[in-house]
C-alpha cells in the first residue's frame, strides 16, 4: 500500500470562508486524505473544539497555527518545514490567498484553490485581463461603465460593486485591487480550481470558465454535532422546538456572523415578524444584541413567547433542513445562500454588503427562489425599511407557490449532482484521484 496522500489546506481567516473548506476537508479525509489544516492562531484556538469526535475523521485532520497565514514567507516557511517533516502530497489553498501557491510550486507540490464565492462572483477577479480588454475597468481598476452583464442569461452586475471599489465614494481602493491582481497573477499556478457551486444554479458561469469545477454543495456530513469551523457556540435547542412546529410554518431569520443593524431597524424587523402572525425562529447574535435597547429586546421576547424564539446562534443547515421552516430572512452570504438552495427553502433577501447585493439579485432575477425589496439604483437597501413593507414580502413569498416549487426543484437538482454519479460528485471523486495518484 503506497504512503497516505497528505493535503494541506490554508483558509482565508473568515467564518464564510472557513466553514465550507473545512466540510471539503472533512470529506477529502472521509477518502483516506491525511489533512492539515493551517490558521492564524486566534482562529486556530476557536475552532480547536469544534472538530467531530464522533468518529475517526478527526484523527485524519490536523489543525495547525500560522502568525501570520497572509504573509506568503511565514506560509512558505511552514510549507517547506512540513515538507521536510512529512511529504505533503497538495497544497489547497482559498483563492483569496492563492500566492502562496507559489511556494508549492517552488517544491513540485501538486496545487489547488478553492473559491468561496460564487463561481459569478469570482469571474471578475479570475479573468480579470478581460475586464480591462473589454472597456468595463481600466488597467488601475477603476469603472468605465456602471453596469457590467457577463452574459445574455447572467443578471447584470454594478460595477460599483466589484470588490476593489469603495460602494461609498466610487473610488477605487489600490490596496484591494492591487489584492485582486496578486490572485489573479497566481491562478496561473493552480491545477484545480473548485468552487462551493453546481453546474445546477451557475450553469453559465461554469460555461464562461471551464477550469472552475463545482463540487457543491459542500455540506456537513456530522449531523450528531457541531457543524465544523464554527466561530460561535450553536444553540441546539431550538430543533426541538422547531419539532414542536407545523410543517412549513416557521420563518427563519439570520443575517451571518457580521452584520449589524441600529436599535430602529431592528424594531422594523421585529414589527414585521409580530404583524405576520407566524412562528419564527430569529438569531440575534450576543454582539448586536448587547447594543440594543435592552428593555425593548426583553418586551418582544416576552410578547412573542408563544410563537417565536430568538437565540444567538444556531446549527444553521440542521435548522434549514428542517420541515418546520417555510422561509428564510437572510443576508443572502453564498454558504447561506447554498444551503437554503440545498434544502429547498425559499428566501427573503436582505443583503449588508460585499457579494451579497448580487447574491441577492441572482436568487431573485436568475433562480427566482426569492424576494428582495425596493433597492435603490446603487443598489443598495433604503436607510429604513418599515415593518409593513417586510411584512407584505413575507405573505408575497410565502402566498405563492412559485417560490417553493423552484426551490424544491432546484434541492432536488442539487442533491443529485452530489449523489454518486452527479456532476459535483464526479469532480469531487476526480480530485480525490488526482489527489491520490
Amino acid at each position: 500500500m503506497g504512503k497516505q496522500a497528505h493535503v494541506l489546506v490554508i483558509p482565508l481567516q473568515a467564518q464564510g470562508h472557513l466553514m465550507p473548506i473545512m466540510k471539503f476537508s472533512h470529506g477529502l479525509a472521509k477518502h483516506g486524505i491525511k489533512i492539515t489544516i493551517v490558521n492564524t492562531e486566534s482562529t486556530h484556538n476557536q475552532i480547536l473544539n469544534a472538530l467531530a469526535k464522533e468518529d475517526d475523521i478527526a484523527n485524519s485532520i490536523t489543525l495547525v497555527s500560522c502568525p501570520n497565514v497572509y504573509d506568503d514567507q511565514q506560509v512558505k516557511k511552514l510549507i517547506q518545514q512540513m515538507n521536510d517533516d512529512e511529504k505533503i502530497t497538495c497544497v489547497l489553498v482559498d483563492s483569496f490567498l492563492a500566492w502562496n501557491m507559489e511556494a508549492a510550486a517552488e517544491l513540485g507540490i501538486k496545487r489547488a484553490t478553492i473559491c468561496c464565492l460564487s463561481a459569478t462572483q469570482f469571474l471578475p477577479i479570475f479573468d480579470l485581463h478581460k475586464l480591462i480588454q473589454h472597456g468595463v475597468i481600466d488597467n488601475q481598476g477603476t469603472p468605465k461603465q456602471k453596469m457590467v452583464q457577463l452574459s445574455p442569461t447572467i443578471p447584470s452586475m454594478n460595477t460599483s460593486r466589484i470588490g476593489w471599489v469603495n460602494h461609498e465614494t466610487g473610488k477605487v481602493e489600490k490596496y484591494v485591487f492591487e489584492f485582486a491582481s496578486k490572485i489573479n497573477k497566481s491562478m496561473a499556478l493552480t491545477e484545480w480550481v473548485l468552487c462551493n457551486s453546481s453546474y445546477d444554479i451557475e450553469a453559465e458561469a461554469l460555461k464562461m470558465n471551464p477550469k472552475i469545477l463545482p463540487i457543491g454543495p459542500l455540506l456537513a456530513s456530522n449531523q450528531s454535532g457541531n457543524i465544523v469551523g464554527n466561530f460561535l457556540s450553536e444553540d441546539f435547542s431550538c430543533l426541538k422546538w422547531l419539532d414542536e412546529q407545523a410543517t412549513q410554518s416557521v420563518i427563519y431569520i439570520a443575517f451571518g456572523s457580521e452584520a449589524k443593524f441600529d436599535q430602529i431597524q431592528f424594531q422594523e424587523f421585529a414589527m414585521a415578524l409580530e404583524l405576520s402572525n407566524k412562528p419564527f425562529l430569529w438569531v440575534v447574535r450576543q454582539e448586536v444584541a448587547s447594543k440594543l435597547d435592552e428593555a425593548y429586546l426583553k418586551g418582544f421576547r416576552e410578547r412573542m413567547a408563544t410563537r417565536g424564539l430568538v437565540i444567538s446562534w444556531a446549527p444553521q443547515q440542521r435548522v434549514l433542513e428542517h420541515p418546520s421552516i417555510a422561509c428564510f430572512f437572510t443576508h443572502c452570504g453564498w454558504n447561506s445562500t447554498v444551503e437554503a438552495l440545498s434544502n429547498g427553502v425559499p428566501l427573503l433577501c436582505w443583503p449588508f454588503g460585499l457579494d451579497q447585493f448580487y447574491n441577492a439579485k441572482y436568487i431573485c432575477e436568475a433562480l427566482k427562489v426569492g424576494l428582495g425589496f425596493n433597492y435603490q439604483e446603487d443598489e443598495t437597501i433604503a436607510s429604513v425599511v418599515t415593518g409593513e413593507e417586510i411584512k407584505n414580502k413575507l405573505n408575497e413569498l410565502l402566498g405563492s407557490e412559485k417560490y417553493k416549487a423552484n426551490a424544491s426543484d432546484l434541492k432536488e437538482k442539487l442533491m443529485n449532482s452530489i449523489k454518486e454519479g452527479g456532476n459535483s460528485y464526479n469532480n469531487f471523486m476526480s480530485f480525490v484521484e488526482w489527489v491520490k495518484t
